[in-house]
């Protein structure tokens, strides 16, 4: 199957979709062209969407660089009506659906050059594909969620009503706060690592983002931009984001 081209995100195809046992899990699906170094899988994190400004944003910067780049829209999100309830979301679905597009995007395109790159639980399940999959050319995390314990903490710091709040909207994923860890799946692979996180994130705040960081067995570049916070976007992004794909010899 070819993916269409596509000179930027809004133009990416929008068919596709990944059979599992529960249900079809749509995709993003952009080419840049004939040309194309390699391709991306693009994990959103929770209540995320392939077309949120954060990610489409991931999406252009590899599309510039001539990568291939597959977002699916992953279930239980409330940003994606139809994709199920979002109270039913858990660090385990994530990670179970993310592999299964992983496993399309590895069939469809062996022969080229495949990365991981995700943001928040994105980054986290994108840890876990990386330990699993031999061979990924990099691993790109956007404010990486580094356990689920580091989320609790950040909300404990934030004041009851942000605990109360995943407690109400997610207590599935809640529950599995206290063991879900990326650090062990980080520490397993070999493959180059950057992370660009938003100075100002108080879901991901500075020091986990450093600890995702620094559970990486090659760990190549770490931004912390000014002003942004958990869905970093904007020029300043952009420029982490260059300088990041560079690290990660993965500019044209």
């Amino acid at each position: 199957m070819m993916a269409r081209s596509a000179r930027s995100w809004t133009e990416a195809d929008r068919s596709n979709a990944v059979p599992t046992e529960s249900q079809p899990i749509p995709l993003v699906v952009a080419s840049p062209g004939e040309s194309v170094r390699g391709t991306v899988l693009l994990v959103h994190g929770r209540n995320g969407a392939p077309d949120q400004p954060h990610i489409a944003q991931i999406a252009e910067a590899y599309l510039a660089r001539d990568w291939r780049v597959v977002a699916p829209g992953l279930p239980n999100s409330s940003a994606l009506p139809g994709s199920g309830a979002p109270e039913k979301l858990t660090f385990t679905g994530h990670c179970k659906a993310a592999s299964a597009v992983w496993g399309w995007v590895r069939e469809r395109w062996p022969d080229t050059p495949l990365a991981l790159a995700g943001h928040s639980i994105g980054a986290f399940a994108v840890a876990h594909l990386a330990a699993e999959t031999p061979g990924p050319h990099h691993v790109l995390a956007v404010s990486p969620a580094v356990s689920g314990r580091a989320l609790l903490l950040a909300r404990v710091a934030m004041g009851p009503p942000a605990v109360e709040a995943v407690e109400r909207e997610a207590p599935l994923f809640r529950a599995e706060m206290e063991a879900a860890d990326a650090a062990p799946a980080l520490a397993k692979t070999d493959a180059p690592l950057a992370v660009v996180t938003g100075a100002e994130d108080g879901l991901v705040p500075l020091k986990d983002a450093r600890a995702y960081f620094a559970a990486a067995a090659n760990a190549r570049f770490f931004a912390a931009v000014p002003g942004q916070h958990h869905c970093p976007v904007g020029p300043d992004v952009g420029e982490a984001l260059t300088a990041a794909l560079s690290a990660l010899e993965a500019s044209a």
